[in-house]
């Protein structure tokens, strides 16, 4: 039968042989690899969409490691807080050769949120040379359980009624913390 047709019905009949195989590919092969590449790109897009929102995930995950560590660091216990407060902080001044006054009046906080919380500042004032009270200064910043350093103020005043210089810096320092 094919060669009993001419030239021209031999390229029509091929022609419609290769649209059938054509079309065969199409539906068993390449709709599924079209499909799978047109997912592929939704896919893509979902996966950026929600990298984008999850990417501040960690940066939100360090900053709140970073303050509940500084809130733990401001926390101090509520029963017998200046008795322990008081002994803690001249054991510190004590062991660097630095004199100490404990200032009974609280400073007072203006913000009410902060009184209701629980937050308080203690004045100390300290008495010595200038290395000791670096070194005093240090060993606050570093210990836990007292609060955290607020405000400090390091002068040299002298005794009144003397015009001689002693060599002694006053250092006024507030404990801000809060009670628990």
């Amino acid at each position: 039968m094919w060669k009993n047709l001419d030239h021209q019905k031999k390229n029509w009949v091929l022609m419609v042989g290769m649209v059938a195989l054509l079309y065969i590919a199409y539906v068993f092969s390449l709709k599924h690899t079209f499909e799978a590449m047109r997912l592929n790109r939704q896919l893509k897009k979902e996966q950026s969409a929600a990298q984008s929102e999850d990417s501040t995930f960690p940066q939100v995950s360090r900053k709140n490691t970073f303050y509940a560590n500084a809130l733990k660091s401001y926390q101090v216990k509520k029963e017998d807080r200046e008795n322990r407060l008081w002994q803690t902080v001249s054991g510190m001044a004590s062991a660097q050769n630095v004199q100490v006054n404990f200032s009974t009046n609280t400073q007072s906080v203006t913000d009410t949120i902060a009184l209701q919380q629980g937050m308080v500042a203690q004045q100390f004032t300290f008495k010595g040379n200038y290395f000791n009270l670096v070194k005093l200064l240090d060993t606050l910043s570093k210990s836990t359980g007292i609060g955290k350093i607020g405000e400090m103020k390091l002068s040299d005043k002298q005794e009144l009624g003397t015009k001689e210089k002693t060599g002694q810096l006053t250092l006024q320092l507030t404990l801000n913390a809060l009670e628990k």
